[in-house]
């Protein structure tokens, strides 16, 4: 009874192929034979994959495994400068530009508003 299940489903499965064949149509048969070519390109990828990750699995970490890490490095040190204390003037305030003449305004340049200013806005 084993022995006749093999040939029996594999004729099975060519009669079902045939009949099917006989009644689809060119594009949907492209399709099905485009699915089948893919699935027969992934099979031996599936296979190679497999068998690399039994290795690493039967091989466990080893040194070679260890070898691969990236060495860790120190910090890099940070250097904060203060810009006054480069160029001398420690705790002085370095004096403001005057503002611009009433000639200049009329010129087209803008004027500016210092927010806190004592200035009045209205």
């Amino acid at each position: 009874m084993k022995k006749a299940i093999v040939p029996l489903a594999l004729g099975f499965g060519v009669t079902l192929a045939f009949i099917v064949g006989q009644r689809m149509s060119t594009d949907a048969m492209a399709v099905v034979i485009g699915v089948a070519v893919g699935v027969a390109a992934s099979v031996p990828t599936s296979v190679l994959l497999v068998a690399l990750l039994r290795r690493e699995r039967r091989e466990g970490w080893s040194q070679d495994s260890r070898s691969w890490q990236q060495p860790t490095l120190p910090q890099p040190p940070v250097i904060v400068l203060n810009p006054a204390d480069l160029l001398g003037q420690r705790n002085q305030q370095l004096p403001l530009p005057p503002p611009p003449s009433e000639p200049m305004l009329e010129a087209g340049l803008r004027r500016l508003r210092v927010v806190g200013d004592d200035e009045d806005w209205g």
